[in-house]
Formats: structure tokens, C-alpha cells, sequence
């Protein structure tokens, strides 16, 4: 799927995935149980992804 979009949805959209992403690194860090880390973890690398090819 290709998603296209103009430079100030790409602004709005790279904002909200960098906010998204830093309550998610706060979330992986309060996690105790420790089955949730690793999926966790896949989304936060995921999101990185994203954000740099937004950028």
C-alpha cells in the first residue's frame, strides 16, 4: 500500500509518530511483565522506520 501525502501531512504525521514513539519508549521502560517487552519492542522499531522515511 502507498500512501501519499503533502508536505505538511508528512509534517503532522512525523510529529505525532515522534510524540506516539516517546510514550511508547516510556511504556517499554515500565513494563514488568516481561512477555509484553519484546512485541513492544518491534513497535518501537517499526515507528523509527516510519519516522525516517518520512523524513
Amino acid at each position: 500500500m502507498a500512501l501519499e501525502l503533502n508536505d505538511k501531512e508528512k509534517q503532522i504525521l512525523k510529529h505525532a509518530l515522534e510524540t506516539y514513539l516517546s510514550d511508547l519508549r516510556e511504556e517499554i521502560v515500565k513494563t514488568e511483565a516481561h512477555h509484553w517487552k519484546p512485541p513492544l519492542h518491534e513497535e518501537e522499531e517499526i515507528i523509527k522506520k516510519i519516522i525516517a522515511d518520512l523524513s
